[in-house]
């Protein structure tokens, strides 16, 4: 609503009271908006850190955790995350 506002000529002061943010929020998204357009307004998450187990060792595991223990050879019914 704040950015609409904006273009539509209100003044900042008045387009963040209506947003209910602050105006350096609605500075960092007009510069977004006026980059990138309405995409430029969607979050952008960070990819994390690369995954420290192989594509082999993932279906490796997968696998495991879908077939679940065996009571007998491992001694629990579930597996469960040990912290």
């Amino acid at each position: 609503m704040s950015i609409a506002a904006v273009l539509n000529g209100m003044s900042r002061a008045d387009a963040v009271r209506i947003g209910g943010m602050d105006r350096q929020t609605l500075r960092n998204w007009v510069h977004r908006f006026n980059t990138a357009g309405p995409d430029g307004l969607a979050d952008q998450w960070a990819p994390g850190p690369a995954s420290r187990l192989s594509h082999e060792q993932r279906a490796e595991l997968a696998a495991l955790v879908g077939e679940g223990p065996d009571r007998a050879v491992d001694g629990v019914v579930r597996w469960r995350r040990m912290t």
